[in-house]
């Protein structure tokens, strides 16, 4: 049960910090605010899909704009 909080904790504190800079970045690609948000929250979708490989990341944030 422990892993499953650091899961949820990494993927929280990730979410506070990146949400707004990966929206900033998908607008540059999309130009469409709502499209934008929608692909973010996707990659976060993905995020907790694939905690294992994300936690297992040298570098999480990178991680998150590869997908």
């Amino acid at each position: 049960m422990g892993q499953g909080k650091d899961k949820d904790e990494l993927i929280e504190g990730l979410y506070r910090e990146m949400f707004t800079p990966l929206c900033v970045y998908a607008m540059n690609a999309i130009d469409d605010r709502d499209l934008a948000e929608e692909a973010v929250q996707d990659t976060f979708r993905i995020a907790c899909i694939k905690a294992g490989s994300l936690m297992e990341s040298e570098n999480p944030k990178g991680w998150l704009t590869l997908l």
